[in-house]
C-alpha cells in the first residue's frame, strides 16, 4: 500500500483527501499518477502542464520533495506516503 495526502485546495475538490493505494511493486511517480486520475478525475489538470508539475506543485515521497531526487521518474515503492501540494495562491 502506498498512503496519498491531497493537501491544500486539493483536499476541497477530491475526497476522500486521505486514501491508501494497493502496490505490489515499485513504479515511477509518474505512473502513480495516471493511476490517481482514476480514482480522482481531474486531478492531473491540477498537477500538470504536459509531462511536466506546474509551477508550484510539490510532491513530497516520504518527506522528500521530488524536485530533490528523480522528479516525476522518483520510484514510489509499497509502504511510501506521498503528499501532494497544490500550487499556492499569491496576492
Amino acid at each position: 500500500m502506498v498512503k496519498i495526502k491531497l493537501l491544500g485546495t486539493l483536499r476541497l475538490r477530491f475526497t476522500p483527501w486521505e486514501k491508501e493505494i494497493p502496490l505490489k511493486d515499485s513504479l515511477p511517480l509518474a505512473e502513480l499518477l495516471a493511476l490517481l486520475e482514476k480514482e480522482y478525475p481531474g486531478l492531473l489538470a491540477h498537477l500538470l502542464e504536459g509531462k511536466e508539475l506546474k509551477p508550484g506543485v510539490v510532491i513530497l515521497v516520504n518527506g522528500k520533495n521530488i524536485h530533490h531526487l528523480a522528479g516525476l521518474e522518483t520510484q514510489v515503492s509499497p509502504g511510501d506516503t506521498v503528499v501532494i501540494f497544490p500550487p499556492g495562491a499569491g496576492g
